[in-house]
């Protein structure tokens, strides 16, 4: 950052009269700096909220569009006769015996094997 200037210069040949009085008042109260400084706050918080209802006015455009969306899919869904189609019922859970804690399981069908480097790991312990 470049360093401050002490003192900005203000052509007042191209103000109005409304704006040079209102400057004048605040010069003469020793308190131009200040509303000069408030003045700018207020425009880059407004900037801020600017972007902010831009954002806000995409998000909204794009809720609307995934609502349209969705309103159509549920159409086309209700024409095809997927909605109300009885094919699609929840199916039952497998009838697999689950082993619980405590429950000798029954192992007749073993399937697997061990390797010479799968017991060399093991020596450890």
């Amino acid at each position: 950052m470049s360093e401050r200037q002490n003192a900005f210069t203000i052509k007042t040949n191209r103000l109005s009269d409304e704006v040079y009085n209102k400057l004048a008042t605040h010069a003469k109260s020793r308190r131009l700096g200040d509303y000069i400084s408030s003045l700018i706050l207020r425009d880059l918080d407004d900037s801020s909220t600017g972007k902010k209802a831009i954002e806000d006015k995409k998000t909204y455009e794009m809720l609307e569009h995934i609502k349209n969306e969705l309103a159509d899919l549920k159409t086309l869904a209700k024409t095809t006769g997927f909605i109300g189609n009885d094919s699609f019922e929840e199916e039952e859970p497998s009838k697999v015996p689950q082993l619980k804690e405590g429950k000798i399981a029954d192992l007749e069908n073993i399937s697997g094997s061990l390797d010479d480097d799968d017991l060399e790991e093991y020596n450890d312990f």
